[in-house]
């Protein structure tokens, strides 16, 4: 009998950044293990969605401007709608990918149904702006409380900043609420179990990719890609004016910049590129492959914000090294990433270095075979179907799909 299994998020999926891009992979992955997938979720637009998974839309009576983030409030109405939605598919296990609403709702409904919560914790390293942190941090407590109905608990302090300290506090009182959560990474991971969270497992995410040849040699230009939203936490003005820096020192014909994405700081990336990258704005998620495949270089700037990105499993996949900057990123890296200091001078080093001796972008894309294994759809379905099957309920000691 094929797991039936019921994936919520609250966050637009017409929108796809990382979180809603690893939840479809997920919800494709599991679909070809065998599995019976239902994905909840708030959405306005067309869901590039696996065929096979069912979707149930909950409709958002506004979104947050700024966020495109749509509201939906946990009421009596929609956890009676959503206990239904279970049993009428036969659901045997509620996994989470959101704290919001939705999710409370879906808590609500899964206690009702008996039925075990699973939640993957997506970012437990919240940012909000610096202006006005002391303000912001009692309207996040309330925004929070008002969509799910739960307080939030008290406990050790999770960010020096109080507004971020309440955006991750968010996280923590949903995912108390799950019989087991998941972390894509490691250092994630000992974030949450540091914060009182127990159990928690390490599950990397998934992408489906055709098998790519590494990289035989580079001729110049490098072509480096830099792939994500064109926001502050991404690092996109720092990872700009070192692109600037390092073609001066190089001169032309020696290094190629594109940059495929949008967000608030686009135009002052622009700016401050004047013409020596090129900017794609927001490409669908299946050009991804397309891109890293005319590319030598990905280009992974954050610093202190991720958790395992996407774009880490997207390049390691088409067997792509990473430049990354922040040393807590593991998984995937262990010789495919080539690890640069985060200011504009020392990634710009960094790219006239590889530019002049290239022989270590071919090596770690060489190095990307014998890691791509983890990332694949049907490890990530296997180790997944084993951690539900761990847990008490429909599917607990069963084997197989």
């Amino acid at each position: 009998m094929s797991p039936r299994i019921a994936l919520v998020c609250d966050y637009a999926l017409d929108y796809l950044g990382g979180a809603q891009t690893a939840l479809l992979q997920e919800a494709a992955a599991l679909v070809g293990a065998g599995a019976r997938v239902l994905l909840v979720a708030p959405s306005s637009g067309s869901v590039p969605r696996h065929p096979e998974v069912t979707l149930v839309t909950v409709p958002a009576r506004w979104r947050l401007p700024g966020l495109d983030l749509p509201l939906v409030r946990h009421d009596g109405a929609l956890r009676e709608r959503l206990r239904q939605t279970l049993e009428t598919h036969g659901i045997e296990v509620v996994h989470l990918h959101s704290e919001l609403g939705l999710a409370a709702a879906s808590v609500a409904a899964a206690g009702r149904a008996g039925l075990p919560v699973v939640h993957t914790v997506h970012t437990f390293f919240w940012q909000a702006p610096a202006p006005g942190q002391r303000l912001l941090a009692p309207l996040v407590r309330a925004y929070h409380r008002h969509v799910t109905g739960w307080r939030d608990g008290d406990g050790v302090r999770l960010a020096d900043r109080p507004a971020d300290d309440a955006l991750r506090r968010m996280t923590l009182t949903a995912a108390r609420r799950a019989d087991l959560v998941l972390s894509p990474s490691a250092h994630q991971a000992g974030r949450l179990r540091d914060a009182g969270l127990d159990p928690v497992a390490v599950l990397p995410n998934t992408v489906t990719a055709p098998d790519a040849p590494p990289l035989e040699r580079v001729d110049a230009p490098l072509r480096v890609l830099w792939v994500g939203r064109c926001v502050p936490e991404k690092r996109i003005l720092p990872f700009v004016r070192a692109a600037v820096l390092a073609q001066q020192r190089l001169g032309p014909g020696r290094l190629e910049v594109t940059v495929a994405g949008e967000g608030s700081q686009l135009e002052q990336a622009r700016g401050i590129a004047g013409g020596a990258v090129r900017f794609l704005g927001r490409r669908p998620h299946e050009e991804v492959p397309g891109l890293l495949a005319d590319s030598h270089l990905l280009a992974l700037t954050s610093a202190g914000f991720d958790n395992q990105p996407m774009t880490v499993v997207e390049a390691v996949m088409a067997r792509r090294p990473v430049l990354y900057c922040d040393e807590a990123l593991t998984e995937g890296l262990a010789g495919p990433g080539i690890l640069a200091p985060p200011t504009p001078e020392g990634l710009a080093d960094a790219l006239v270095d590889l530019a002049r001796d290239p022989g270590r972008v071919v090596s770690a894309s060489r190095a990307a075979g014998a890691v791509r294994e983890v990332f694949t759809p049907r490890r990530h379905a296997e180790d997944l179907l084993r951690l539900y099957r761990s847990l008490p309920g429909p599917l607990a000691d069963r084997d197989g799909p």
